[in-house]
């Protein structure tokens, strides 16, 4: 196999790798909003420990780049789709992170009489998720036009946000274990606005891989 093909052949099967990473992450990410929500203990703790294995895909996707670049030697716009690809299976990695620190947070809010509605939470989880299940179509495809888009979402995620932290401070808190309930609700919220925050730098790379250019979409 020449040179060329063999280099073709080695970045889809990186770009694979991440594709699996980010569907690894995103299944993580549903699985903690729903282990949240419903309150499932045995669902968080195996959340946890299926983030060693997102760990694991992460340094098979940099092992896979990283001989890319010592066989093959690319330059100009190879090299860069191999920094792309670093960069974008770090950004999943820490979206892996994010869902297992909404586990732990979910965990330490305690039981109490007063309930806070978190149909926002609901709400901006899945425009996140989806903001990331599209950006690795995009880079998959390497579509700029629907990478662009992604900082639209982005855009109404930070708005939920913005108010579901509003609604918190409205709160009137009368016991210790309601503002510990409030407090593990606003790290959750900020949480879920960063996976979006996420989506869109992956969003960023994408165009930065295509183009060559960077663009901030925030």
């Amino acid at each position: 196999m020449h040179t060329r093909e063999t280099f073709h052949s080695g970045l889809s099967g990186l770009k694979e790798s991440i594709v699996k990473l980010g569907e690894q992450v995103d299944q993580a990410f549903h699985h903690a909003m729903d282990a949240f929500v419903n309150n499932d203990f045995e669902k968080i703790q195996n959340i946890k420990e299926n983030d060693l294995k997102i760990n694991q895909q992460e340094l098979v996707v940099n092992e896979k780049a990283t001989l890319l670049i010592a066989r093959q030697q690319p330059v100009a716009s190879d090299l860069r789709k191999i920094i792309v690809a670093f960069k974008i299976s770090s950004d999943l990695e820490r979206v892996g992170d994010l869902a297992v620190d909404i586990c732990k947070a979910a965990e330490r809010i305690p039981k109490t009489e007063m309930e806070i509605d978190t149909t926002i939470l609901v709400e901006m989880a899945i425009i996140a998720s989806g903001m990331v299940t599209n950006a690795l179509r995009a880079y998959e495809s390497g579509n700029v036009l629907e990478a662009q888009q992604i900082a639209h979402l982005d855009d109404q995620v930070d708005d939920m946000y913005a108010r579901f932290v509003k609604q918190l401070f409205n709160i009137v808190i009368s016991d210790q274990l309601e503002i510990e309930q409030v407090t593990q609700l606003a790290f959750i919220s900020r949480y879920i606005e960063r996976i979006a925050d996420y989506a869109t730098n992956i969003a960023e790379l994408i165009i930065y891989e295509v183009n060559g250019q960077y663009f901030d979409l925030n």
